[in-house]
C-alpha cells in the first residue's frame, strides 16, 4: 500500500534565486531549515516514525511530526484520478503507477517547495497539537515543561518563514488549543479567552476578534473552535455558541463527568445533525438540539480519535486509537441508529498492516503508517451501509464498547422522529394529490406497483406494493372499493402489510376512508402516507425478536391541509390534539371535510398511537416531549389527556433511574409547569414532593469550603466579544481592580481571618426545575427590547414553587447574579427623582426660581425614564399590569410627580393639594423599595397578602356602609338642599339652624333672660345635606365619632324612632359583628401569609420584572441551578420536613437514603 514517490526538478528556474533549494551556497538559519535534495517519502523525518498528523481544511495538504526526529514535514495530497503529474515546476514520478494491486490510492508527495522544519534545540519540548491551513501555515503548541506552553507559527516553504502573532498570546502558562478556519484564520483558545488572528500573505497575523469567557468557579474545562462554532466543555455539559453572533445555540449533557487534565484532549466533531464529543475514552453522540446523548460509548485504549462518516444519508462514527509501542490498534465503526458496533480494522488492513492516524470524511481518505512510513489510502468506493447489512455481532467487541447495557429487547427506537427525513416528507407534501382511480392506471400496473384483484358485484379489492430502499422487504397497501350505487364508490385503506418477497410478515388494520393517496419511502424504510388533510408515517419494527409489528410513528392533522412549509424545520412538527378533537364538530355538508369526518376514530387511534411511540422512545421524548405535553394539557379530550400522566411518570422514572444522564427530562415537566398549575394543580405538590431534595449527581459527597450557607451557582458560560483596545483596557481594569480588591479585603477582613479559615462541611444540591427560567436560545435583539418573551419563572410567581429550598435557590441565584445590582440602580435613579421633586416643591424662599425650574426639569426627565419602563410593562400584558398593586403604586407615583412638574413649569404655580398627593405617593413608593429585604418584606407580604384575601369582605362592608349612609341621607337631609345654611326654616327639624346650639342670656343675678342666642350653623352642623357628606358622617360614626348624629335628640316622633333604630342596627351589625368578624378574618389571613414563601413570591415578582424589562437579551440565558448548604442546617431542615410530612421516603427511596446516609441521620425516619 505504500506509495514511493520520486521528484525531479524542471530546467526552468531562476539560477539567481537565493531560495533555490539546489543552490549549494545557500545559507540556513539556526535549526530552522534543513535543505535537502529531492528524496522519496521513505526518507521523511530522516527515516524516523511519524508521531502525529494534521490535515488542512480542504484536505489537500498534510503535515506530519516525528517525536524521534523533532521535525515537521509537509505533504501534498494528489488524488490518483488526477492526470497532471506536475506540481509548480516539479515532476512527480510515482513508482506505484504500474502497481495495479493498489486500488483507490491517493498520492502523498513530500512538498517540493518546503524544507523540513526542526524544533530549536534550546526549546525542545513535546508537541501536543499541530495544525495547518490551506496556505501551508503551520501552528503548533510546544509544551516546554509542566507550566509553560509556547505557540509557534511558520509557513511551510524553503526557508520555513516564521509567522509573528500581533500581539502574541499572553497567557503562556495556560494550554492553548489551536485551529484554523476554512479561510485560513488562526484561532487560539483557552479557558479564559479566544483570540482570532486574521490570515494574510504577510509574515504577521493580526489579532482582530477577541472573546472573554466568564463562568462560576472555573467550571470551563476546555474551549474548542471550528469554522463557525464555539464549543465550551464544563464539568458535565457541552455548550454550543455561534462564533459570528456570540449567541448560545444549545447546551448538551455529556453523560459523564470531566476533570481538568493537562494531558487529556477534547474533541468535538459535527456532521449534519450529528455531534460527537470525545474526552478521555468517553464518547457522547448527540443529535442537533437534543440535550441528551443518543449514545454513550466507553473505549479502552490510548489516544482515541473519532471521525464521522456519511454514506447514503446514514451517519457512522469511526473510533480508533493511536497505538503506542507493542499496542494493537482497534478500529471500530458505530452506526448512530444501531447498538452493536463492527470491527472495521479489516477495511484498512486489507492489503497491508495499515495503522490509521487520520481519516478525511470529505474525501474519504485515510492517512496512516505502513511499516512505519506515512501512507494514504482512498476509501471512496467503500459502502459502509452494506457492512451493517451482512454483519454478525461479535462478542469480542463488548469489552471494547459499553453502551450502557442496552439491548434490542429492552429499548424501543422511533427512528422516524429521532432522525426525521425532512427532505422526502417535504417532497411528498409538494406532490400533486393522486386520486385512487388514477393509482390503478396502466402506468402503475405495468410497473407492478398497483394491482387489481378479481372484482365482485359489490366489492373490489386492490393493493399497492412499495419496495424498501434495500429491496429486502416491501410494503403492501390493501385497498377496498365498495360500490354504493351506479356512480358512487367508497374507497377504504383496509390493511397495511409487510412482505419479504411473497412471504407475509405482519399487517396492521387501518379502515381509513379516502379519496386521494400519496406515499413516500423514507430513509429508514418507513412509509409516509399523505391523505387529504393529514400525514401518517408507519414503520416496520424489526427490533422485536419474536413478534414483528407495524407501528404508527407519526401523525399530523391540519384542517386547512398540510403543505411543505409546515415541515420547513429540522424536526417534525407536533399535531395539536385540539385539531384532532375538532373533527367531532365537522359536518358532512362540506365535501372537502367528508373524508375527515368519516375517519374521526381512525384519526384518534393514529394520533394516540403516535403519542405512545414518542413516550416509549427516550430520544424522541427528550426531543418532542415539551411540545407534546403542552399540547396535551391544552386538550380537553380524555383520550389524549390520559397521556399526561404517562409522560410525567416516564420522566420521573428516567430521572430516578439515572439522575446524571436523565436529569434534563425534568425540563419536559417544568416547561409546562404554568399550564399544569392552572389545569392540573395536583401535579405541582406531587412534583415538589418527589423532587424535594436532589444531590448533585456529579458531586455526591461532603465538601469542605468557605462558602456561605445557601451559596447558589450555575455552570452556565458567558462569552463577551471585544477588540484589541477593549482588551487592553479590560486587562488594565481587571489588574487594578484585583489589586484594590485584595488590599481592601485584606484590611477589612483581618479581624475575621481566624473565623474565615474554619471551613464548613457542605453538600451540593441541584434545583429540579430544569430550564425553569430558560428563554428561547434564538432571539431578535430589537424584538426582545420592545416585547420580551416570558418563561415559566416569570409566569408562575406563586407560593407552591417557593415552599422549599429549591424555589428559594432560584430566587437567591437570580438575586445574586443580576437582581441586586439592577435593583439598587433602579432605587438610586428613583432617589434622584424623589429628591429633585421634593426639594423643588418645598415651600421656601431659599430656592431661586431658576434652581426650582432645573429641579422640575430633572424630575420630568427621570419621570419619563421610569414611565417608559411602565409603558413597556403595560404593552407586554395590560391585564397583568393593572392587576398588580405594585404597578399601580409605581404608575401613580411617577405620573403624578411628572405631571405636577410639567404643570408648574408651564403655569409657574400648582395647587397645594397636587403637590401633597404627589409627595405622598412618592414617599410611599420609596417605602415599598424595602419589601425586597426579608426583615421588612415579610410584613409587606402580610399587609398586601391579607388585603387580597379580605378584599371581597371589604367590598361587602363598603356596600353595607354605603347603604346605611344612603338611608341616613334620606332621613336626615334638610328640605332646602341647595341653601339650607342661609335659609332658616324652623318647621324643618333637619335644618342646620334648627339643629344649632341655642344659648340663653343670664343677668348679673343669674336670672335667665327671654332673649336667646343661636350659634351660626356650619356645614358640619348637618353632614347629611348631601350623599357624599353622608358617607363621611357614617364612616365617622363607624370609627366612634358620634358628633354627626348628636344634634338629633330622642323625641317621640316617627322620624326619631326610625333614626335610633337605624343607629342601633348599624352599631350592632357593623361596629360589633362585622368589625369583629373582620378582625377574625385578618388573623386567619395573617397565619396563611406569615411564612417565607409569601415573601419569596414577592421577591420573585420584583426579580421577574427586572429580568423581563431591564436585562439585555444575552443576559437572560441561564439553565440549571445548584446550591450549597451546610450539613447542620440540612439535617435540621430534613427533620422539620419529616415532622411536617413533606419528606416522604417512598417518593424516591434511593435518593432519600443516600442523603440521610451522607448526613449521618439514617435514624431520622422511624418505620
Amino acid at each position: 500500500m505504500d506509495v514511493e514517490i520520486q521528484i525531479e526538478k524542471y530546467e526552468k528556474y531562476d539560477k539567481d534565486d537565493v531560495d533555490n533549494p539546489l543552490d549549494p551556497h545557500e545559507k540556513r538559519d539556526k535549526d530552522e531549515i534543513v535543505p535537502h535534495k529531492p528524496r522519496d517519502s521513505k526518507n521523511a523525518h530522516n527515516g524516523n516514525q511519524v508521531s502525529s498528523v494534521s490535515l488542512s481544511p480542504n484536505g489537500k495538504y498534510v503535515v506530519t511530526y516525528s517525536e524521534d526526529d523533532k521535525s515537521i514535514e509537509g505533504w501534498i495530497v494528489k488524488d490518483s484520478s488526477e492526470d497532471d503529474k506536475s506540481i509548480e515546476g516539479w515532476i512527480v514520478k510515482d513508482s506505484s503507477e504500474d502497481d495495479k494491486s493498489i486500488e483507490g490510492c491517493s498520492k502523498l508527495i513530500l512538498d517540493p517547495e518546503a524544507s523540513i522544519y526542526k524544533l530549536l534545540s534550546d526549546e525542545l519540548g513535546y508537541i501536543r497539537e499541530i495544525k495547518v491551513n490551506n496556505d501551508k501555515i503551520v501552528c503548533f503548541v510546544n509544551k516546554i515543561n509542566e507550566i509553560k506552553y509556547k505557540v509557534e507559527t511558520f509557513r511551510m516553504s524553503k526557508k520555513n518563514q516564521q509567522i509573528k502573532l500581533n500581539p502574541p498570546p499572553e497567557r503562556w502558562w495556560l494550554l492553548e488549543n489551536i485551529n484554523f478556519k476554512k479561510n485560513g484564520d488562526l484561532i487560539l483558545s483557552n479557558r479564559y479567552e479566544i483570540s482570532i488572528y486574521l490570515s494574510n500573505q504577510s509574515n504577521v497575523l493580526s489579532l482582530m476578534p477577541f472573546y472573554v469567557l466568564l463562568s462560576y468557579n472555573d467550571v470551563i474545562k476546555e474551549v474548542l473552535i471550528d469554522d463557525d462554532n464555539i464549543w465550551v466543555i464544563t464539568l458535565s455539559y457541552l455548550f454550543h455558541w455561534d462564533l459570528k453572533t456570540v449567541q448560545l445555540k444549545f447546551s448538551y449533557s455529556l453523560g459523564f463527568t470531566t476533570t481538568y487534565k493537562s494531558d487529556e484532549k477534547f474533541t468535538v466533531i459535527t456532521k449534519g445533525n450529528s455531534i460527537a464529543v470525545n474526552y478521555s475514552n468517553e464518547i457522547s453522540i448527540f443529535l442537533k438540539e437534543q440535550h441528551y446523548p443518543i449514545r454513550n460509548i466507553q473505549l479502552i485504549g490510548t489516544n482515541i480519535k473519532i471521525e464521522f462518516c456519511v454514506v447514503q444519508n446514514n451517519v457512522y462514527l469511526l473510533a480508533f486509537n493511536i497505538p503506542e509501542k507493542d499496542e494493537k490498534q482497534d478500529i471500530i465503526l458505530y452506526s448512530i441508529t444501531d447498538i452493536q458496533p463492527i470491527d472495521a480494522s479489516k477495511i484498512f488492513n486489507k492489503n497491508n498492516n495499515f495503522i490509521l492516524y487520520k481519516y478525511n470524511s470529505e474525501s474519504k481518505e485515510a492517512f496512516g503508517l505502513v511499516d512505519g512510513k506515512f501512507s494514504c489510502i482512498n476509501l471512496v468506493n467503500l459502502n459502509l451501509h452494506e457492512l451493517y447489512e451482512f454483519f454478525e455481532p461479535d462478542d469480542d467487541l463488548v469489552v471494547w464498547n459499553d453502551y450502557l447495557g442496552q439491548t434490542f429487547e429492552k429499548y424501543y427506537y422511533n427512528d422516524t422522529l429521532a432522525f426525521p427525513d425532512m427532505e422526502n416528507i417535504r417532497s411528498l407534501l409538494s406532490e400533486t394529490r393522486k386520486n385512487i382511480e388514477g393509482l390503478f392506471s396502466d402506468e402503475y400496473e405495468n410497473k407492478n406497483i398497483a394491482t387489481n384483484s378479481e372484482p365482485s358485484d359489490k366489492y373490489e379489492n386492490k393493493y399497492i406494493d412499495i419496495d424498501f430502499n434495500n429491496q429486502k422487504y416491501k410494503w403492501r397497501i390493501g385497498l377496498k372499493t365498495e360500490k354504493l350505487d351506479k356512480d358512487n364508490k367508497l374507497n377504504k385503506l383496509v390493511k397495511l402489510s409487510v412482505y419479504s418477497g411473497k412471504e407475509f410478515l405482519c399487517s396492521k388494520d387501518l379502515g381509513i376512508k379516502l379519496t386521494t393517496l400519496n406515499w413516500k419511502i423514507l430513509n429508514n424504510n418507513a412509509l409516509a402516507l399523505r391523505l387529504r388533510h393529514s400525514i401518517i408515517i408507519y414503520e416496520y419494527d424489526i427490533h422485536k425478536k419474536y413478534k414483528k409489528c407495524i407501528n404508527t410513528q407519526y401523525f399530523n392533522y391540519k384542517m386547512k391541509g398540510l403543505d411543505s412549509e409546515d415541515f420547513s424545520g429540522s424536526i417534525l412538527p407536533m399535531t395539536f390534539a385540539k385539531n384532532v378533537a375538532d373533527i367531532i364538530l365537522l359536518k358532512d355538508k362540506d365535501e372537502d371535510m367528508e373524508e375527515c369526518s368519516n375517519n374521526r376514530e381512525q384519526y384518534y387511534t393514529a394520533c394516540s398511537e403516535s403519542i405512545v411511540s414518542i413516550i416509549k422512545d427516550d430520544r424522541c421524548l427528550a426531543k418532542y416531549g415539551p411540545t407534546l405535553l403542552s399540547n396535551l394539557i391544552k386538550s380537553t379530550d380524555s383520550r389524549f389527556t390520559c397521556h399526561i400522566e404517562d409522560i410525567y411518570n416516564k420522566c420521573i422514572k428516567l430521572v430516578k433511574e439515572d439522575p446524571k444522564g436523565n436529569l434534563k427530562f425534568l425540563n419536559i415537566i417544568t416547561s409546562s409547569m404554568n399550564d399544569l398549575f392552572i389545569n392540573y394543580p395536583g401535579y405541582i405538590p406531587k412534583f415538589n414532593s418527589e423532587m424535594f431534595m436532589i444531590l448533585n449527581p456529579y458531586n455526591e459527597r461532603i465538601w469542605n469550603n468557605h462558602h456561605s450557607h445557601f451559596k447558589t451557582f450555575s455552570h452556565e458560560v458567558e462569552i463577551l466579544k471585544a477588540n484589541k483596545n477593549i482588551r487592553r483596557i479590560f486587562k488594565y481594569i481587571m489588574f487594578t481592580y484585583v489589586k484594590i480588591l485584595y488590599l481592601t479585603t485584606s484590611i477589612l477582613c483581618l479581624p475575621f481571618t481566624i473565623l474565615m479559615k474554619q471551613s464548613k462541611q457542605q453538600i451540593v444540591l441541584i434545583v429540579p426545575y430544569i430550564d425553569y427560567s430558560r428563554y428561547p436560545l434564538g432571539y431578535s435583539w430589537w424584538k426582545e427590547i420592545f416585547y420580551p418573551p416570558s418563561n415559566v419563572f416569570t409566569d408562575t410567581c406563586i407560593k407552591e414553587f417557593y415552599s422549599n429550598w429549591n424555589g428559594e435557590a432560584i430566587i437567591n441565584f437570580k438575586w445574586n447574579t443580576f437582581g441586586r445590582i439592577y435593583y439598587f440602580i433602579i432605587w438610586l435613579l428613583f432617589l434622584v427623582f424623589l429628591v429633585c421633586f421634593t426639594i423643588a416643591s418645598y415651600p421656601t424662599n431659599s430656592i431661586t426660581q431658576e434652581i426650582r425650574i432645573k429641579l422640575y426639569q430633572t424630575t420630568i426627565a427621570f419621570g419619563f425614564y421610569h414611565l417608559l419602563f411602565e409603558l413597556r410593562q403595560f404593552i407586554w400584558n395590560p391585564k397583568k399590569y393593572f392587576s398588580s398593586i405594585w404597578n399601580l403604586f409605581d404608575l401613580s407615583a411617577y405620573l403624578s410627580a411628572t405631571i405636577a412638574s410639567i404643570y408648574w413649569i408651564k403655569y409657574d404655580d400648582i395647587p397645594d393639594w397636587a403637590l401633597s398627593i404627589s409627595c405622598l405617593l412618592l414617599d410611599l413608593k420609596f417605602l415599598l423599595f424595602f419589601r425586597i429585604f426579608e426583615y421588612f418584606g415579610v410584613y409587606f407580604a402580610i399587609i398586601f397578602g391579607v388585603a387580597k384575601r379580605v378584599f371581597s369582605f371589604l367590598v361587602v362592608l363598603a356596600i353595607i356602609i354605603a347603604s346605611f349612609a344612603h338611608a341616613f341621607f334620606l332621613l336626615l337631609h334638610p328640605q332646602d338642599l341647595l341653601d339650607s345654611l342661609s335659609a332658616q326654616n324652623l318647621n324643618d327639624p333637619n335644618n342646620p339652624w334648627t339643629l344649632s346650639n341655642t344659648y340663653n342670656q343670664v343677668d348679673e343675678n343669674g336670672n335667665i333672660l327671654k332673649e336667646t342666642l343661636i350659634q351660626v350653623p356650619s356645614e358640619n352642623t348637618n353632614l347629611f345635606y348631601s350623599y357624599p357628606t353622608s358617607l363621611l358622617a357614617t364612616y365617622l360614626f363607624l370609627t366612634g365619632n358620634q358628633n354627626s348624629l348628636s344634634p338629633w335628640a330622642p323625641n317621640p316622633t316617627t322620624e326619631n324612632t326610625i333614626l335610633f333604630l337605624l343607629i342601633a342596627v348599624f352599631s350592632f351589625l357593623i361596629v360589633i359583628y362585622l368589625m369583629n368578624l373582620f378582625i377574625g378574618l385578618l388573623n386567619i389571613a395573617i397565619e396563611e401569609d406569615n411564612d417565607r414563601a409569601s415573601y419569596l413570591v414577592q421577591k420573585a415578582e420584583v426579580i421577574a420584572e427586572i429580568e423581563l424589562f431591564y436585562l439585555l437579551p444575552h443576559q437572560k440565558r441561564w439553565g440549571t441551578c445548584y446550591y450549597q448548604v451546610d450539613i447542620k442546617k440540612a439535617r435540621k431542615y430534613i427533620k422539620e420536613a419529616i415532622k411536617n410530612g413533606e419528606w416522604k421516603k417512598d417518593d424516591w427511596p434511593e435518593m432519600r437514603n443516600k442523603i440521610l446516609k451522607l448526613l449521618n441521620i439514617e435514624d431520622a425516619i422511624k418505620d
